[in-house]
């Protein structure tokens, strides 16, 4: 037995954590859909629906990886903010897919009339990253509905839910340290991407108005 004192855990330690949280839902939804799947013979429409969820919970894990990847980039401050991004294409994009969840809200602004500064592609995943954060601590009951509105430095998006509140660890880990090793993966991956385009992601205190903000830049 080492004589050594135990130490906390190390930066590495905590963000292995963080991944291995991340991963575990959509490869044990993956394991599971197989396992049920060989159970017994399927009509091909049955396999096909199967493939379908699986197919999923792969593009799930495809879409961590590019998370684990950008954060090994050198961060570039402000590398996006030449770039001009349509709110209303991304978030008809993220509407389309939850379209089948009723408790998801997703409205899209006028077509042309929302600009921010930013790639639209990875402001896409950075939104909805925050989105699946909210969903994950919504309480069980509510709805969670996200719309753009204007700022005083452009534009941003709004993420609420309805009845209001978040379960305390939505909070906590918001208002972390996005370069923390012990915050998710998922708020460290939309924070980078923010970072690069000169966005902000914020949240009011547990004690206000339960609402995720993502502030975001006017074009140059």
């Amino acid at each position: 037995m080492s004589d050594r004192p135990e130490t906390p855990s190390s930066d590495l330690d905590q963000f292995a954590a963080a991944v291995a949280h991340e991963i575990r839902t959509p490869l044990t939804a993956v394991a599971g859909e197989i396992e049920v799947a060989l159970r017994r013979n399927r009509s091909a429409a049955e396999y096909r629906e199967v493939l379908r969820r699986i197919a999923g919970g792969v593009a799930e894990l495809v879409a961590i990886s590019g998370d684990l990847t950008l954060l090994n980039e050198p961060l570039n401050a402000r590398r996006d903010t030449s770039k001009s991004a349509h709110l209303d294409t991304i978030l008809t994009t993220i509407g389309q897919h939850y379209a089948g969840n009723e408790r998801i809200r997703v409205a899209a602004p006028d077509e042309g009339a929302w600009c921010a500064a930013g790639d639209e592609l990875r402001l896409t995943r950075a939104i909805t990253l925050v989105i699946e954060h909210a969903i994950r601590h919504r309480r069980p009951d509510a709805c969670v509905s996200v719309r753009a509105v204007t700022t005083s430095g452009g534009v941003g998006i709004v993420i609420d839910a309805q009845p209001s509140g978040f379960w305390p660890h939505a909070w906590s880990s918001l208002n972390a340290d996005g370069g923390h090793a012990s915050a998710p993966l998922r708020l460290r991956a939309a924070r980078r991407i923010l970072d690069e385009s000169a966005g902000v992601l914020r949240a009011a205190t547990a004690s206000g108005t339960d609402v995720i903000h993502i502030d975001l830049r006017a074009p140059a």
